[in-house]
C-alpha cells in the first residue's frame, strides 16, 4: 500500500483515457487494451481514467492491470475512475449510490483503492446533490478519510459549474483536491486557461485537461456520430484536417502538441486506443520538449498552417455546447 499512504503524487504529463475500451470512438481490437497498456508503461505513462460510465472499460482496464501485476505493482501506477454517472440519462449521486460505485469500481479495478474519483458530469445534477450531506461529494471525503480513496475530484464540461462547487468547497473548509475538464483546451477552445488561477485560489491541487483532440473532433475522418459539436464547427475542422495534410502536417498532431503546451496543469488524458497511438503521442510530446530545450518554436511551415487553421476556427472560437442539452 505505498502508494495510498505516500503523500507524492507524481502525474505524468500524459494520462492514458481508458474510455476509448468502451468501443465509442472505435472498434477495439481483443489485444489492443493489453498492448497498449504494457507499451504506456514502457513509455512511463503510469495515470490512467476511467468511468462506470465507459461501458466495459474499469472491467478491461482491471483484467490487463491485473496481467501485468508482476512488471507492474499497484504501487507504481495511478487509477483515476469516477462516480454518479451510469448511462446517458443515468445518475444517482447520493451517498448510498456514490459508497456502492467505489466498491464496485474497485472489485472491476481489481484494486482496494483508488488515487482519484471525480463526481462525474457535476452539471447534470442539481448543485444540492453534488455538495449537501447525503450527497456524492460528503460521501467522497469521507471514503477519502477511510482511506479507500485518495483524493477527491469533480469532472464536467461547464466551467463555470466547477468553480462555483470548487469555490463552495474552499469556503466550508473541505476543498476539492482534483478538477477533470475537459474540451476546453483544445484548438477551438481555451476558456480553461482563465479558469486556472481560479481553481487554484479555491485550493484545487490538480487539475486535468481531457480531451486535447475534443472528443475525437480533430481526428483523420469522421468525429463520433455522437459528438456535441455543431454542424459549422465540425465542417471547419474538417477544412483544418485537409489543409494540414495537404501540408504533410496530421491534424491530430497539431492538436495534441497545442494542448501540450498549456502550462500550470498536473496531466492532458488523452484516449489510446492502440500501441501506434501509444507511440504518436509519447513522440509528440517528446518533439515539443526537445523544442523547448533548444529554444527553438514551431517550423515556419507548422506556424504557417496552424495560424490559417486558427482562422478557420475563428468563428467557433471558445464556443461552448451545451451540457446538459436540451434534451436531457
Amino acid at each position: 500500500m505505498e502508494n495510498r499512504k505516500s503523500n507524492k503524487f507524481h502525474v505524468p504529463e500524459l494520462t492514458f483515457g481508458a474510455g476509448v475500451f468502451s468501443g465509442r470512438y472505435n472498434h477495439i481490437e481483443k489485444d489492443w487494451p493489453l498492448l497498449s497498456i504494457r507499451r504506456a508503461f514502457e513509455l512511463g505513462i503510469n495515470a490512467f481514467d476511467t468511468s462506470p460510465y465507459y461501458g466495459d472499460s474499469e472491467k478491461i482496464l482491471g483484467s490487463v492491470l491485473h496481467t501485468l501485476r508482476e512488471e507492474f505493482p499497484r504501487s507504481s501506477y495511478y487509477i483515476f475512475t469516477k462516480a454518479g454517472r451510469y448511462g446517458p440519462k443515468n445518475f444517482d449521486f447520493t451517498a448510498k449510490r456514490i459508497q456502492e460505485s467505489v466498491k464496485e469500481s474497485c472489485r472491476r479495478l481489481r484494486t482496494d483503492y483508488l488515487d482519484i474519483v471525480y463526481a462525474h458530469d457535476v452539471e447534470f445534477v442539481k448543485f444540492e446533490d453534488v455538495v449537501e450531506e447525503g450527497g456524492a461529494l460528503p460521501e467522497l471525503f469521507k471514503l477519502k478519510e477511510q482511506g479507500k480513496i485518495r483524493y477527491v475530484g469533480i469532472s464536467g464540461y461547464p466551467l463555470d459549474v466547477l468553480l462555483k462547487i470548487a469555490r463552495f468547497q474552499y469556503e466550508r473548509d473541505q476543498p476539492i483536491d482534483a478538477i477533470l475538464s475537459y474540451s476546453h483546451y483544445c484548438l477551438h477552445n481555451i476558456k480553461l486557461v482563465n479558469y486556472i488561477e481560479e481553481f487554484r485560489y479555491v485550493g484545487v491541487k490538480y487539475i486535468m485537461n481531457a480531451s486535447p483532440l475534443s472528443m475525437g473532433l480533430f481526428r483523420n475522418g469522421e468525429p463520433p456520430e455522437w459528438h456535441p459539436a455543431s454542424t459549422d464547427l465540425r465542417y471547419a475542422v474538417a477544412q483544418s484536417a485537409v489543409l494540414a495534410a495537404r501540408n504533410n502536417l496530421n491534424i491530430s498532431k497539431l492538436a495534441l502538441q497545442f494542448a501540450l503546451d498549456l502550462d500550470d496543469i498536473t496531466s492532458t488524458v488523452i484516449g489510446l486506443s492502440n500501441p501506434n497511438e501509444v507511440d504518436e503521442a509519447i513522440a509528440s510530446l517528446k518533439e515539443l520538449h526537445a523544442r523547448k530545450k533548444r529554444g527553438k518554436t514551431i517550423p515556419e511551415i507548422e506556424k504557417k498552417i496552424l495560424n490559417e487553421i486558427y482562422q478557420i476556427l475563428e468563428p467557433h472560437f471558445n464556443h461552448s455546447w451545451e451540457s446538459p442539452p436540451k434534451d436531457h
